[in-house]
């Protein structure tokens, strides 16, 4: 993998990635914090003209395509996010973006996916112990409309948000400030969840199929058709992969990704420079097939 001073000028078709930190390791993955200006995956590698902090969570699951399912289930997510808080169930976004994926078979096999690293940090208490002992609960700004509204689409993200060793405790919420009001006992909107494994979270894909359809009207006018018609390939292809869906959908599938990749990476990384393109593809891309 390529690694350069962020100071060297950068070949128009291949970028910089450099290692900032370990970020961490859990039960379905090891974490890199990177500082990126190529973003492999589905529909193509892109550069942007400025780097991003990224995280790159490299999968244990080595099955082929585990980082581009990754990948998948976060952009639904990520899409479902967009559209609770554009409809003003809560204020602010919190679900990180997905920037790309790698999957590499052979006899060093590979699987990993990209998103945008959520500054801040977790281990909040979900809890304040005041005087004689008496507990009372630490309110999270959102939270509860939050896992609400993902229910309701039938994915579980109030799941593993605590602890092993201490249920009082978070994890897998990171907060910008986690300092709680001491009146209110409130911390503010300013988080985000992370980890979308398939330990981490439950989804009961007949719900999440049921809540696709029966919103379509009020989903393709917030998130635009393209983006929907992504949501529903994207469920395809995570519920019968590429074997069960034609051909043509499955190229579709990597248009729209590749497309939804670039805008994001558009508005996370504008750069400075008015006068030339912020992003633009390479000449590598990855297959969903």
């Amino acid at each position: 993998m390529l690694r350069r001073s962020v100071r060297q000028a950068m070949d128009r078709d291949r970028g910089i990635v450099e290692f900032i930190y370990e970020g961490g390791s859990g039960s379905e993955a090891h974490v890199r914090v990177e500082l990126r200006t190529e973003f492999p995956g589905i529909g193509g590698t892109i550069i942007t003209r400025e780097g991003v902090v990224a995280a790159r969570r490299e999968e244990y699951n080595l099955v082929p395509k585990s980082g581009h399912r990754m990948f998948l289930r976060h952009a639904i997510i990520k899409k479902l996010d967009d559209y609770f808080y554009r409809k003003g169930v809560y204020v602010f976004a919190h679900a990180p973006r997905p920037l790309g994926s790698i999957s590499r078979t052979g006899e060093r096999p590979y699987e990993a996916y990209l998103y945008e690293w959520a500054y801040g940090s977790e281990g909040f208490p979900w809890e304040w112990v005041g005087r004689g002992g008496v507990r009372r609960p630490i309110r999270l700004r959102d939270w509860d409309h939050f896992v609400e509204s993902f229910s309701s689409a039938g994915i579980d993200l109030g799941k593993d948000c605590t602890a092993s060793d201490d249920a009082t405790i978070s994890q897998n919420v990171i907060h910008q400030h986690p300092r709680p009001d001491p009146e209110r006992l409130e911390l503010s909107s300013l988080w985000k969840r992370i980890d979308f494994g398939f330990r981490s979270i439950q989804v009961d894909f007949d719900r999440l199929e049921r809540f696709l359809h029966d919103r379509q009207e009020d989903l393709v006018n917030v998130l635009r058709s393209e983006r929907y018609e992504m949501l529903l390939l994207s469920f395809e292809y995570l519920t019968r992969g590429p074997e069960g869906m034609r051909e043509l959908d499955v190229g579709r599938l990597e248009v729209l990704v590749g497309e939804y990749r670039r805008a994001s990476l558009t508005q996370y990384a504008i750069g400075s420079d008015p006068s030339g393109a912020p992003v633009h593809f390479g000449p590598r891309t990855e297959s969903l097939v």
